[in-house]
């Protein structure tokens, strides 16, 4: 007998939960405007944003040694979108190991990409690099504006 009961519960908690689920994504289901991303002011006006051409900056980032490095980084803009992507190391961030793992990784995550979607995330399993060179992508944006 408590076997049964148990079942019986078993039973009525999963149909309970398949109705509140199907319910719910009934609710929650993004209408079609929704799920448009909105329009970068290149892509609505075909203007862009940023001037096309080479920009540069330096960063500077402390390690928790207490090491302070600076990254000079260089990105070539199309219409705000990323063409080329470079980096120079120096103050010894060059011997990081950290840096090395970002500079074999971070290419890939901004050639290609509109510069207002950069918004790196320890790329390569470095933290500070990646968030040095995010300020130095805002310190670009900052100087690039049409």
């Amino acid at each position: 007998m408590p076997y049964i009961i148990a079942l019986l519960a078993i039973a009525i908690i999963g149909v309970g939960f398949t109705f509140f689920k199907s319910s719910q994504s009934e609710v929650a289901a993004p209408t079609a405007q929704e799920t448009t991303a909105p329009a970068t002011n290149n892509q609505a006006t075909g203007a862009a944003t940023y001037k096309d051409g080479t920009h540069a900056t330096k960063v500077m980032y402390t390690t928790p040694k207490r090491d302070e490095y600076a990254l000079d980084v260089t990105l070539v803009l199309e219409n705000d979108i990323i063409t080329d992507a470079q980096i120079t190391y120096s103050q010894g961030a060059e011997k990081d190991p950290n840096a090395a793992k970002f500079e074999s990784a971070y290419r890939t995550e901004v050639i290609g990409k509109d510069i207002d979607a950069i918004n790196l995330s320890r790329v390569g399993g470095a933290s500070l690099t990646t968030g040095a060179f995010n300020n130095a992508v805002t310190n670009i944006k900052n100087d690039a504006k049409s």
